[in-house]
């Protein structure tokens, strides 16, 4: 009984598949049950496939048995690539989606980095009272800023659904904002009423 390297490539396919059926049990590799079995069947006929091949004397094999272990190679390539997206979820989804900012190069005075502070955050309270500005904006600057979540809640430029992300906060200033600008439209129309 003579075990010639086509044999071998079946046996290592074989242990490939079984090596895919062995890790979908581990936490963070998901296979269906469906995929597992497919996946012991292609041992299986693979291992079958190999002792049946030694007992025949004279066989010509395909040429195509040489890159039958590329199968479950790229499977698990795929799972793996998977199960490190999945572990990167969590921490993906917690870290804020905000835009990284460098340090200088140099360290400034503590009276310039407070004027620094303020005059950022007289911009940034500018922008988000601006009617201009996009709601992508006014989101990332209402999650980044709790504290000039009032001035985009008066932005007429706030749209509903920021507006009720804000309102869920339980803020009375937020809530404040909201009410002003829901009784500004009223009070308007009032008045041109009575002009009329």
């Amino acid at each position: 009984m003579y075990w010639s390297a086509e044999e071998f490539v079946l046996v290592i396919t074989a242990f490939l598949f079984l090596a895919i059926v062995a890790s979908s049990f581990l936490p963070r590799v998901e296979l269906t049950p469906t995929s597992r079995a497919t996946f012991a069947i292609g041992a299986a006929a693979c291992i079958g496939s190999a002792a049946l091949l030694v007992r025949i004397e004279d066989v010509h094999h395909a040429q195509f048995l040489w890159v039958l272990p590329v199968i479950p190679i790229t499977v698990i390539a795929v799972m793996a690539r998977d199960a490190i997206s999945r572990s990167l979820q969590p921490a993906l989804a917690a870290a804020p989606a905000t835009h990284v900012r460098r340090m200088p190069a140099f360290v400034a005075p503590v009276g310039e980095v407070a004027v620094r502070e303020e005059r950022g955050q007289r911009v940034l309270r500018e922008r988000a009272a601006s009617p201009d500005a996009s709601p992508q904006e006014l989101a990332s600057i209402a999650y980044s800023h709790p504290e000039i979540r009032a001035t985009i809640a008066g932005n007429p430029a706030t749209p509903a659904s920021l507006l009720e992300w804000l309102a869920s906060g339980g803020d009375t200033a937020v809530h404040a904002a909201i009410s002003a600008r829901e009784s500004a439209p009223r009070s308007a129309a009032a008045a041109v009423r009575t002009r009329v």
